[in-house]
């Protein structure tokens, strides 16, 4: 699969967003910067992998102790790129998971996690390989498989009508196991005590997202300008010294480019 053009979630999303970004990313493979929120997602994400895979494994030491040492196993991982402010929030959104299971656990409704961090590669349409990650999956008490991705946003407005990611999540589990007919997916809020958006897709609706895989390969390889959508996320951009509509966005009244002599 080696010459197929390659596609995940954060590139479509990219390209969407801005097709300059895209062009810097994925094109040029400029240098992208390594921002706080990015450590953070990273962090609190390898230690709730490590937390489920150890009784995924058959680990039967208590949630608290299998906590700690995957919390500090992260800790170690991150330390270069964690503030202590960091540490803390950190810290206290993973003991609030913990409360969560922990309680969960003495009410007898332990989630059967079945994987979590899962990797797939897959070729669509004969045309692109999409691959990426998925969070966690878990089978729930009414026998239905249900993915989940962790987001540690601040502002979950956004994700209540974007389930295109969740989609793909869907179309990876039915493409594995053409039996299924529904999945359950949930985007899981760790920065709002682990809050779940979540929704049900039937077959006919998942495997449609594959389509969409085929025109957004389309439109990038068909792309000529790759012109920049200036908005107030440029100021978040890892390319924003390199981009003249995006400096302009910032502070309109600068000016870049020629000037008069």
């Amino acid at each position: 699969m080696s010459n197929e053009f390659r596609l995940s979630v954060s590139k479509c999303k990219t390209y969407l967003d801005c097709k300059a970004k895209y062009k810097y990313t994925y094109i040029d493979k400029l240098p992208r910067k390594t921002l706080d929120f990015h450590t953070t997602g990273k962090f609190c994400h390898k230690v709730l992998e490590d937390f489920h895979n150890a009784y995924i494994n058959g680990d039967q030491t208590p949630y608290n102790i299998v906590m700690s040492k995957a919390f500090k196993d992260a800790v170690n991982e991150y330390k270069a790129d964690m503030t202590l402010e960091m540490k803390k929030e950190c810290w206290g959104m993973i003991d609030q998971y913990l409360k969560l299971v922990t309680t969960n656990k003495k009410n007898n409704n332990v989630a059967n996690v079945l994987a979590c961090e899962k990797n797939f590669e897959l070729l669509v349409g004969g045309k692109v390989i999409l691959n990426g990650m998925i969070d966690r999956i878990q089978l729930d008490d009414d026998n239905v498989i249900h993915v989940a991705d962790y987001k540690t946003t601040k502002n979950k407005k956004y994700l209540k009508d974007d389930f295109f990611q969740l989609l793909t999540y869907c179309y990876i589990i039915v493409t594995e196991d053409p039996s299924i007919e529904k999945v359950r997916a949930s985007y899981i809020l760790l920065r709002h005590n682990f809050e779940y958006i979540t929704k049900e897709f039937n077959k006919k609706e998942i495997i449609k997202v594959a389509d969409k895989y085929i025109d957004y390969t389309d439109q990038i390889l068909n792309e000529k300008e790759f012109a920049p959508n200036p908005s107030f996320t440029c100021r978040y951009c890892d390319h924003i010294t390199v981009c003249s509509a995006g400096k302009k966005m910032i502070d309109p009244s600068s000016v870049y480019g020629e000037v008069a002599w």
